[in-house]
């Protein structure tokens, strides 16, 4: 009965770890398996002949990462497990949104997030509780802006006051152009935004996405002094 349920466990874990293994699924066919592997892929065996490569290999990876844990580190990894299967839908979406944006961080931006944290942590508790009590404060729009990291949660909001009505499918492209941006360009760049009236001040931010952007800070750099 308790095989059986971590097992269970397990097969529901697989669909949320990562893959850390960097495996041939293609030629790693179900009767290749060894015995331990196709228990731990059980539910995967019907339709195992038609995943795709990256797919295999993602499972074959967390099977035997499975396999090389001890029995106190698959205990932890199960509890884990139950803790995020008991999660609301809507809370593992946000959760799983913040780890998307954190990996999609540079790493000089992970650095100075982790030694925020650090810093944070060291607080004392009253300090903590302040800090998460203005950040609550905050509307979700700034809050999900400083998912960007901390380089781009300094302006984000000032771009979005300035550039508040970018179509959706334009609003990651324009974020994007603006970190690539250097500090000085895009402050000229809400200088600018500032002077001009809405229709002219989207046609610079069109202007800006479609041009090379080698050539972005001498445009804005020619506007500033006009």
């Amino acid at each position: 009965m308790r095989n059986s349920r971590w097992i269970g466990s397990f097969a529901c874990a697989l669909v949320i770890a990562s893959a850390s293994l960097h495996v041939r699924a293609q030629d790693a066919g179900w009767t290749t398996l060894d015995a331990g592997t196709q228990e731990l892929l059980a539910p995967w065996r019907d339709g195992w002949a038609t995943l795709d490569p990256a797919s295999r290999a993602q499972l074959l990876a967390n099977a035997r990462r499975w396999q090389a844990m001890d029995a106190p580190a698959r205990e932890a990894f199960l509890h884990r497990s139950s803790d995020w299967q008991a999660l609301a839908p809507a809370e593992r979406a946000r959760r799983r949104a913040r780890y998307a944006a954190w990996a999609a961080l540079p790493s000089g931006e992970q650095v100075r997030v982790r030694a925020a944290a650090a810093q944070f942590a060291a607080l004392p508790a009253t300090q903590q509780n302040a800090l998460r009590a203005r950040f609550a404060t905050q509307d979700a729009d700034r809050q999900r802006a400083w998912l960007l990291g901390p380089s781009t949660g300094g302006w984000i909001e000032q771009a979005q006051t300035l550039f508040a009505y970018v179509p959706a499918g334009e609003r990651d492209a324009t974020v994007r152009m603006l970190q690539g941006l250097p500090a000085d360009a895009r402050e000229q760049l809400f200088t600018i935004a500032r002077r001009l009236p809405d229709d002219q001040r989207e046609r610079l931010r069109r202007q800006l996405l479609t041009v090379d952007p080698a050539q972005r800070a001498a445009i804005l750099h020619q506007r500033l002094s006009e």
